[in-house]
Protein backbone atom coordinates (compact mmCIF):
# COMPACT_ATOMS: atom_id res chain seq x y z
CA UNK A 1 0.00 0.00 0.00
CA UNK A 2 1.06 3.46 -0.88
CA UNK A 3 1.03 4.90 2.63
CA UNK A 4 4.15 5.97 3.91
CA UNK A 5 4.28 8.66 6.30
CA UNK A 6 6.54 12.07 4.81
CA UNK A 7 7.83 15.00 6.29
CA UNK A 8 7.03 18.17 4.25
CA UNK A 9 8.24 21.59 4.28
CA UNK A 10 5.64 24.28 3.08
CA UNK A 11 6.02 27.65 1.88
CA UNK A 12 4.70 29.39 5.31
CA UNK A 13 8.06 27.44 7.15
CA UNK A 14 5.89 24.82 8.82
CA UNK A 15 7.25 21.34 9.11
CA UNK A 16 4.35 19.19 8.30
CA UNK A 17 3.31 15.29 8.72
CA UNK A 18 1.19 14.08 5.75
CA UNK A 19 0.19 10.01 6.68
CA UNK A 20 -3.15 7.84 7.03
CA UNK A 21 -5.04 9.28 10.40
CA UNK A 22 -7.04 6.85 11.55
CA UNK A 23 -9.76 6.26 15.21
CA UNK A 24 -6.00 6.85 17.23
CA UNK A 25 -6.85 10.13 15.71
CA UNK A 26 -10.28 11.11 16.85
CA UNK A 27 -9.03 13.57 19.48
CA UNK A 28 -7.12 15.10 16.39
CA UNK A 29 -10.13 15.50 14.43
CA UNK A 30 -12.42 16.93 17.37
CA UNK A 31 -10.22 19.76 17.57
CA UNK A 32 -9.93 20.85 13.99
CA UNK A 33 -13.56 21.02 14.16
CA UNK A 34 -13.62 23.00 16.56
CA UNK A 35 -10.95 25.43 15.38
CA UNK A 36 -13.18 25.65 11.82
CA UNK A 37 -14.60 29.21 11.54
CA UNK A 38 -18.43 29.33 11.11
CA UNK A 39 -18.04 29.69 7.11
CA UNK A 40 -15.46 26.93 6.71
CA UNK A 41 -17.59 24.56 8.96
CA UNK A 42 -20.47 24.99 6.95
CA UNK A 43 -18.54 24.95 3.24
CA UNK A 44 -17.34 21.63 4.56
CA UNK A 45 -20.16 19.92 6.34
CA UNK A 46 -23.13 21.99 4.51
CA UNK A 47 -24.39 22.49 8.30
CA UNK A 48 -22.72 25.39 10.50
CA UNK A 49 -23.02 22.80 13.53
CA UNK A 50 -21.05 23.70 16.41
CA UNK A 51 -20.18 21.36 17.97
CA UNK A 52 -19.69 18.76 15.33
CA UNK A 53 -21.65 15.93 16.13
CA UNK A 54 -19.48 13.00 17.67
CA UNK A 55 -20.96 10.28 15.66
CA UNK A 56 -19.55 12.38 12.40
CA UNK A 57 -16.11 13.12 14.26
CA UNK A 58 -16.16 9.25 14.77
CA UNK A 59 -17.35 8.12 11.76
CA UNK A 60 -14.38 10.98 9.97
CA UNK A 61 -11.85 9.25 12.25
CA UNK A 62 -12.85 5.57 11.59
CA UNK A 63 -10.70 5.00 8.61
CA UNK A 64 -8.99 1.52 7.65
CA UNK A 65 -7.63 2.10 3.98
CA UNK A 66 -9.60 0.41 1.90
CA UNK A 67 -13.48 1.19 2.39
CA UNK A 68 -12.08 4.54 4.41
CA UNK A 69 -9.28 5.74 2.87
CA UNK A 70 -8.10 9.17 5.30
CA UNK A 71 -4.84 11.19 5.18
CA UNK A 72 -4.23 14.12 7.06
CA UNK A 73 -1.70 16.75 7.43
CA UNK A 74 -0.27 17.17 11.20
CA UNK A 75 1.36 20.23 12.36
CA UNK A 76 5.33 19.18 13.31
CA UNK A 77 6.19 22.38 15.10
CA UNK A 78 2.91 22.63 17.37
CA UNK A 79 2.64 20.54 20.98
CA UNK A 80 0.70 17.15 20.44
CA UNK A 81 0.99 17.39 16.55
CA UNK A 82 -2.73 18.60 15.95
CA UNK A 83 -4.41 18.22 12.43
CA UNK A 84 -4.17 21.12 10.02
CA UNK A 85 -6.09 19.15 7.35
CA UNK A 86 -7.30 16.08 6.22
CA UNK A 87 -8.95 14.29 3.56
CA UNK A 88 -10.80 11.29 2.96
CA UNK A 89 -12.20 8.71 -0.11
CA UNK A 90 -15.29 6.91 1.70
CA UNK A 91 -16.40 3.82 -0.69
CA UNK A 92 -20.39 3.75 -0.47
CA UNK A 93 -20.28 -0.59 -0.13
CA UNK A 94 -17.45 -2.04 0.27
CA UNK A 95 -15.50 -3.52 -2.99
CA UNK A 96 -16.86 -0.43 -4.96
CA UNK A 97 -15.12 1.60 -7.55
CA UNK A 98 -16.92 4.47 -6.57
CA UNK A 99 -15.71 6.65 -3.14
CA UNK A 100 -16.71 10.08 -2.03
CA UNK A 101 -14.04 12.43 -1.79
CA UNK A 102 -14.05 15.16 0.97
CA UNK A 103 -11.47 17.56 2.76
CA UNK A 104 -11.16 20.53 4.80
CA UNK A 105 -8.11 22.32 5.81
CA UNK A 106 -8.07 25.17 8.59
CA UNK A 107 -8.57 28.55 7.42
CA UNK A 108 -5.28 29.89 8.14
CA UNK A 109 -3.16 27.25 6.19
CA UNK A 110 -5.68 27.79 3.21
CA UNK A 111 -3.88 28.24 -0.25
CA UNK A 112 -0.77 26.67 0.67
CA UNK A 113 -1.20 23.63 -1.03
CA UNK A 114 -2.17 21.33 1.79
CA UNK A 115 -5.26 20.28 -0.46
CA UNK A 116 -3.08 19.14 -3.56
CA UNK A 117 -0.65 17.08 -1.35
CA UNK A 118 -3.50 15.33 0.22
CA UNK A 119 -5.64 14.86 -2.67
CA UNK A 120 -2.75 13.12 -4.49
CA UNK A 121 -2.10 10.86 -1.47
CA UNK A 122 -5.68 9.76 -1.39
CA UNK A 123 -5.64 9.12 -5.23
CA UNK A 124 -2.46 7.04 -4.83
CA UNK A 125 -4.61 5.07 -1.75
CA UNK A 126 -7.04 4.57 -3.43
CA UNK A 127 -5.81 3.12 -7.33
CA UNK A 128 -3.93 0.81 -4.80
CA UNK A 129 -7.53 -0.26 -3.75
CA UNK A 130 -9.21 -0.72 -6.63
CA UNK A 131 -11.15 2.78 -6.71
CA UNK A 132 -10.87 4.50 -9.99
CA UNK A 133 -13.81 6.97 -9.69
CA UNK A 134 -14.05 9.70 -6.90
CA UNK A 135 -17.18 12.05 -6.25
CA UNK A 136 -17.24 15.19 -4.43
CA UNK A 137 -19.92 17.67 -3.70
CA UNK A 138 -19.39 21.71 -3.34
CA UNK A 139 -21.83 24.17 -2.23
CA UNK A 140 -21.80 27.21 -5.38
CA UNK A 141 -20.45 29.25 -2.48
CA UNK A 142 -17.36 27.41 -2.00
CA UNK A 143 -15.00 29.26 -4.82
CA UNK A 144 -12.35 27.82 -3.65
CA UNK A 145 -12.67 24.63 -3.65
CA UNK A 146 -14.60 24.67 -7.12
CA UNK A 147 -11.70 26.45 -8.52
CA UNK A 148 -9.55 24.20 -7.50
CA UNK A 149 -11.82 21.07 -8.05
CA UNK A 150 -12.13 22.80 -12.14
CA UNK A 151 -7.90 22.50 -11.91
CA UNK A 152 -7.32 19.32 -11.15
CA UNK A 153 -9.80 17.37 -14.01
CA UNK A 154 -13.11 16.97 -12.38
CA UNK A 155 -16.07 16.88 -14.50
CA UNK A 156 -19.51 18.43 -13.27
CA UNK A 157 -21.97 15.30 -13.36
CA UNK A 158 -24.82 17.29 -11.95
CA UNK A 159 -24.93 21.27 -11.46
CA UNK A 160 -26.44 23.21 -8.20
CA UNK A 161 -28.89 23.43 -6.97
CA UNK A 162 -28.46 23.18 -4.35
CA UNK A 163 -24.62 21.66 -4.49
CA UNK A 164 -22.56 20.99 -7.71
CA UNK A 165 -21.40 17.34 -7.84
CA UNK A 166 -18.05 16.66 -8.89
CA UNK A 167 -17.19 13.23 -10.44
CA UNK A 168 -12.84 12.09 -10.95
CA UNK A 169 -10.98 9.65 -13.00
CA UNK A 170 -8.82 8.76 -10.82
CA UNK A 171 -5.68 7.76 -12.83
CA UNK A 172 -6.31 11.18 -14.75
CA UNK A 173 -6.47 12.67 -10.89
CA UNK A 174 -3.26 11.48 -10.66
CA UNK A 175 -1.65 12.47 -13.99
CA UNK A 176 -2.92 16.08 -13.49
CA UNK A 177 -1.43 16.29 -9.73
CA UNK A 178 1.88 15.30 -11.27
CA UNK A 179 2.58 17.62 -13.48
CA UNK A 180 1.64 20.62 -11.24
CA UNK A 181 5.10 22.23 -9.87
CA UNK A 182 3.29 23.67 -6.84
CA UNK A 183 3.53 22.77 -3.70
CA UNK A 184 7.15 21.36 -3.85
CA UNK A 185 6.28 18.78 -1.34
CA UNK A 186 3.97 16.67 -4.32
CA UNK A 187 7.33 15.52 -5.86
CA UNK A 188 7.87 13.84 -2.39
CA UNK A 189 4.44 12.20 -2.39
CA UNK A 190 5.18 10.77 -5.81
CA UNK A 191 8.97 9.93 -5.61
CA UNK A 192 7.65 7.93 -2.17
CA UNK A 193 4.59 6.68 -2.65
CA UNK A 194 3.33 6.61 -6.26
CA UNK A 195 5.56 3.65 -7.26
CA UNK A 196 3.93 1.35 -4.51
CA UNK A 197 0.44 2.13 -5.91
CA UNK A 198 1.11 1.48 -9.55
Amino acid sequence: MCNTPLQVSLDIGHDVLLRPVGLEDEPRFRKIFEQMSPESRYLRFFSGANPVPDAVVHTLADADGDRHIAWGILNSNAEGQPLMAAAHAIRSEPGSSRAELALGVLDQYQAHGLSRLLIASVALSCRACGITTLEAETLPENRKANHLFKALGGKVIRPMPPTTLWEFDVAQLIETLRTMDRPEGLRKVFAVNADEAA
